[in-house]
């Protein structure tokens, strides 16, 4: 996924769900749904795409615990070489 995919993914989950200082349920499935639904567009299949997903999602949450603080860092995480990353591990299996 591209920075500018990535962004939109991240801006989906803001669009998506109310800000809240937490990682809900319902912020992580908003987030799940709309990075598979991208993923799913290079990923060849839904457990690349998921695989993807688990890795973007863990390094922002651990990098960002509260969905608030990521929601207000989207532009860094867009740019982000860790997430970027995600791509070249799950391609790499």
């Amino acid at each position: 996924m591209n920075m500018k995919k990535l962004a939109l993914v991240l801006l989906v989950t803001v669009i998506a769900v109310s800000c809240k200082n937490t990682w809900s349920q319902e912020d992580k499935d908003a987030f799940y749904q709309a990075c598979t639904d991208e993923a799913k567009t290079w990923a060849g299949n839904d457990s690349v795409a998921k695989s993807y997903c688990d890795c973007v999602f863990g390094k922002m949450v651990q990098k960002y615990p509260n969905e608030q603080d990521a929601l207000e860092h989207l532009d860094i995480l867009a740019k982000d070489t860790g997430l970027i990353g995600c791509k070249v591990q799950v391609q790499g299996r």
